[in-house]
């Protein structure tokens, strides 16, 4: 995997970062040979992680930055490793279920499904999932679709079509697995969202060539609609899964 771009940014990360419903983690631990082990992979602040925690027997977390493990609250079920995607370090055949949670886009995945055949028991179990922009059913998602389009339009990497796209054209070589639709449920300030804005990779990018905060340019118009900023208002992050069958290897 290449340099990670939220490493500098990993304390805003995870206050800032969906959560995902438990809801997810409890039809993942139905579809897998058996409980023992799951790999939650690029765990970032251990998000996953610590869901996972509640129905495998042992879960192991990875990531290349340790800044962002470093942020991560510790749980005497979970085993934190700085480690590559692509060079894992776990034993063959040993894994039931890989979680890869909003971070395969990142990889190299020629390299990435490699490993996972590697590491997968034969019949076990690989969920990626993704999401994408914040949904909050009134005139605040024009305002994110222009932060979006026209302002870091030219500040997006190339891999995040497959985001974009909602997975749907993301490489998947493995069996697939119908999986319900889930969504993450959120209640922010209007602050809170400028800095959900902030900690994408595109932010970065356009503050680092123009220092300055790209949310500086739609603030006025997300006041607008939003009405008294202090206002916590919902919102959701519909969730994009693909969820697959490893094979025994031939």
């Amino acid at each position: 995997m290449k340099k990670n771009p939220f490493c500098t940014e990993a304390a805003e990360y995870v206050h800032l970062r969906p959560t995902y419903p438990d809801e997810l983690f409890a039809f993942l631990a139905t579809v897998v040979p058996s409980r023992a082990f799951a790999w939650d992979c690029a765990t970032g602040n251990g998000q996953a992680a610590t869901h996972l925690a509640g129905y495998f027997g042992r879960v192991v977390a990875t990531d290349e930055s340790g800044e962002m493990i470093a942020q991560a609250p510790r749980d005497p079920r979970i085993i934190y490793r700085v480690a590559e995607a692509e060079d894992s370090g776990l034993d063959d055949r040993s894994v039931d279920l890989v979680t890869v949670a909003s971070a395969i886009h990142w990889f190299d995945l020629d390299k990435f499904y490699a490993e996972v055949r590697r590491v997968v028991k034969p019949g076990g179990t690989i969920a990626a999932w993704t999401y994408y922009t914040p949904v909050f059913d009134s005139e605040i998602d024009a305002v994110i679709q222009r932060l979006i389009h026209e302002v870091l339009g030219p500040y997006w990497d190339e891999r995040l079509h497959y985001v974009v796209d909602e997975f749907h054209d993301l490489p998947f070589p493995f069996e697939q697995i119908e999986a319900p639709p889930f969504q993450t449920d959120m209640k922010w300030s209007m602050q809170d969202l400028l800095a959900y804005f902030e900690t994408w990779s595109s932010s970065v990018k356009y503050r680092e060539a123009n220092h300055a905060r790209p949310t500086a340019l739609i603030e006025d118009d997300l006041a607008q609609a939003w009405g008294d900023p202090q206002q916590k208002r919902d919102l959701y992050f519909p969730l994009y899964m693909r969820l697959g069958r490893v094979q025994a290897r031939t």
